[in-house]
C-alpha cells in the first residue's frame, strides 16, 4: 500500500482497515508470518500503521522487535 499524503495517520475513512482478524489487509498475510518475513529480511509492502502492527505483535509475542525495513 502506498503512502497517501492525505491521510498521514495510515487510517481513513475511504481505506480500509489496516488489519481484519489477524491478516493485514491488502497482504493476504497474518501478523505472525508478516513478523517472520521481516526477520528474513524480506521486503513488505505495509502501510506504517500496519508495520506498527508487525512490530508490536513481535515484541509481545516473541520479545524481540520485527526487523524494521
Amino acid at each position: 500500500m502506498a503512502f497517501d499524503p492525505t491521510c498521514p495517520s495510515g487510517i481513513c475513512g475511504s481505506a480500509p482497515p489496516p488489519l481484519i482478524g489477524s491478516v493485514l489487509t491488502g497482504t493476504g498475510m497474518t501478523l505472525a508470518q508478516a513478523a517472520r518475513a521481516l526477520e528474513q529480511g524480506r521486503e513488505l509492502t505495509l502501510t506504517d500503521v500496519q508495520r506498527r502492527l508487525v512490530q508490536r505483535w513481535s515484541e509481545e509475542q516473541l520479545g524481540a522487535p520485527a526487523a524494521a525495513r
